[in-house]
This record gives C-alpha cells, structure tokens and sequence, in this order.
C-alpha cells in the first residue's frame, strides 16, 4: 500500500508535520506511518562510553508514538495509521524504509526560531530533502492552516526539466487541485535573458513567471507575499557542485523566509 512518512520526535514542529501529513494521506487515500528514531543518550565515565535505557527509552518513543497515532485518528477516523521506532542513523534508516515501502512522500517539520538561530539550524528533513528516491516536505512550524490551495513550482531556467522529475509534483496537483504558478527568480548575475518558456504539467503549460530577486528564497517570499502560496516545490539537481549544500540551505532558508512548507524533488 502507498504510504506517506511522518517523521516525528513528539516536538511541536513535528506534531504539526504530521497533521500536515495526515491532511495528504488522506486526500492522497494511502496510509501514514509516523516514523521516529530513538535519541539515543550517553554518557562519558573512567570506564568508557555507555548506552543508557535504550530499552526504556524505546518503550518509552512507542508510548508516545501510540498516543499521537490515537489523536490522527480522533481527527481522521477513516485514516490508516501505523508507527514506526527504531534506532539507528536517521539518513540510512529512512533510506532504508523508503526503498523497501511503497513511499509516496516523507514530511518533516522545521521549529520556529530566530533569526540568528536560523542560519546554524539544521534538522533531519532540510538534510535529506531532494536526497532520497521520495520527495521531502519541510512544514514550518507555524504553519497551521494544512490546506494546499496554490502551489508554486520554482524553476532555474538554464536547466532542463526532465519529466521523471516532476510527476510526484504531477500527482500532488492532479489530486489536491490546487491553483498552479512556474517562477523563475532572476538575480543579478544571471548572465543571459531569461526564455519565455513554458512547463507541461498534466498535459497543460504553464508560463513561467520571472521576477527580479537577491536570491531564490527571497524571489519566493516576496512573490508568496504578492500571491499567498501555501507550498513551494524545488528541484534538486544532483549534478550540481554544491548539491550538499544548496540541497539543505536553500530548503531550509525557503521555509523560513516563506513561512510554507517546501516540497524537494530530487532530479
């Protein structure tokens, strides 16, 4: 059966994610696993290094991963449900579990924090966004309205778009129907003119919309400001230089600045 993963350590941010979550699975009429990974404690003393209540603590995630399951279901009675705890690296545990389920999406959530805090912050889902064979969606923290009524699609128009890349973003609007714009952020040192181009989606095109901007994240907020988008899509390359780290920055900075959750695709 498809399934959406919600990752979860049972933080406000993350409890967010997963109504966010839930909000798709349903629509999207698949399954949610709320999947979380011990934080595992240690100690330092003269004999060495030890492993603390991993038992207890476990015992003590599936509680909670219990009660949260209790209270989707409270919300949405007809959804499937499932929770998952283990323990482990997060990157290779999620990767895992992706390529072994039938994983439509995976959401994550992003804390609300300062300014500054926000330039040192990371979290699971900005390090796996457009990283694994699933897209990722990073949820703001304050963000609460978990409905998707306009979609933004942010294009680089040097680049190709190849059609595999696009069809979960295919799929997400052809079920949630949402209001649809392509934008190009056009910085200072782009070279060339901008193509007036158009994208294909669903057998329908879409101009491209070019606006002036500092940076793609700037570019997205400002036009959310103008627009009132509520869920940004990025395109991961992989053969990108810097792809480790625009991969992270970039959806991270886009969910800040944006105050939306931001689905990366990997290419």
């Amino acid at each position: 059966m498809q399934t959406i993963v919600a990752g979860t350590d049972f933080t406000k941010s993350s409890l967010n994610a997963c109504a966010y979550a839930a909000m798709l699975a349903e629509k999207y009429k698949c399954r949610i696993v709320l999947f979380n990974l011990l934080d595992v404690s240690w100690i330092h003393a003269n004999s060495g290094l030890f492993l603390l209540d991993m038992y207890r603590t476990k015992r003590k995630n599936e509680h909670k991963a219990k009660k949260q399951l209790e209270d989707l279901k409270a919300s949405y009675p007809g959804l499937e449900i499932t929770t998952f705890v283990s323990s482990g690296s997060f990157k290779k545990e999620i990767k895992n579990f992706t390529e072994h389920h039938q994983v439509k999406l995976i959401v994550m959530g992003l804390a609300e924090k300062n300014r500054f805090y926000k330039s040192v912050y990371g979290s699971h889902g900005v390090d796996v966004a457009g990283k694994l064979d699933a897209p990722v969606i990073i949820v703001p923290e304050q963000f609460k309205k978990h409905t998707l009524t306009h979609a933004v699609l942010a294009v680089d128009n040097s680049e190709k778009l190849h059609s595999a890349s696009l069809k979960e973003f295919e799929f997400l609007i052809k079920t949630m129907k949402p209001k649809v714009d392509v934008l190009h952020c056009r910085t200072k040192d782009e070279i060339f003119e901008p193509a007036k181009g158009v994208v294909k989606l669903n057998n329908v095109s879409y101009k491209i919309e070019v606006i002036p901007a500092k940076n793609l994240e700037k570019g997205i907020s400002k036009f959310n400001t103008e627009k009132t988008v509520d869920l940004v899509t990025v395109i991961s390359k992989k053969h990108s230089l810097f792809y480790n780290f625009f991969a992270e920055s970039n959806t991270r900075n886009i969910a800040f600045d944006a105050k939306v959750p931001v689905m990366a695709i990997h290419e």
